[in-house]
């Protein structure tokens, strides 16, 4: 393991590596409440935006920062330490964007500590918009997302609402590609339709 500077750890400043070691730590936390946070009405305040980028359809951005954050952590989790990482030039560069894409969702989407309403998905049991968002009670637990509908009390766990926001997904991209090859088909069929007229003789 080579240092690169006198007064950090390989490519990284004491400061930077700090950050980093943070940045890890709180992604624990972070990414199963981003997946969620798109999904819940805090307040006043609407969370929930329909996002068309990267080609998701349906997908608020608080999700697609998840994925980015995951993607991120999974290629940083090539090296054993952290330490490895930042004394890697690519290493340095992967655990770069993981601190800086973790910090911007944090700013943008602090964490909730207390239960939320889940709307725009239904409960997989009783079909009803009754789920509520439970964050994790302690350091390792996991988020939980409960019907609220006493008769049905059904949970949804991190696996069970992923499979479901990409089933959501999944439904938009093919309703927006059937609304595209309807305009399409409706498009051709005004363009071949005949025009009174068109039959006359010349002169008519």
């Amino acid at each position: 393991m080579t240092d690169h500077s006198h007064e950090g750890i390989g490519y990284y400043t004491v400061e930077q590596f700090d950050r980093l070691r943070n940045a890890v730590n709180n992604a624990r936390a972070l990414v199963p409440w981003l997946r969620v946070a798109g999904y819940i009405r805090s307040g006043e305040v609407d969370v929930k935006v329909t996002s068309s980028q990267d080609g998701h359809i349906g997908l608020p951005p608080t999700w697609l920062a998840a994925e980015e954050i995951t993607r991120l952590l999974q290629e940083l989790n090539q090296w054993p330490e952290l330490e490895d990482a930042v004394n890697d030039e690519y290493g340095a560069w992967v655990a770069w964007e993981f601190t800086r894409e973790t910090e911007i969702a944090r700013a943008k989407w602090p964490h909730a500590d207390r239960p939320h309403r889940v709307r725009h998905m239904r409960c997989q049991a009783c079909n009803a918009l009754t789920l509520r968002y439970h964050p994790p009670r302690f350091d390792g637990d996991r988020v939980i997302v409960r019907c609220s509908d006493k008769a049905c009390r059904a949970i949804m766990d991190e696996d069970m609402f992923t499979f479901a926001a990409h089933l959501i997904e999944s439904e938009n991209r093919d309703r927006e590609t059937n609304k595209k090859r309807l305009g399409a088909t409706q498009r051709s069929d005004i363009g071949g339709r005949p025009v009174e007229g068109d039959n006359l003789p010349m002169g008519a």
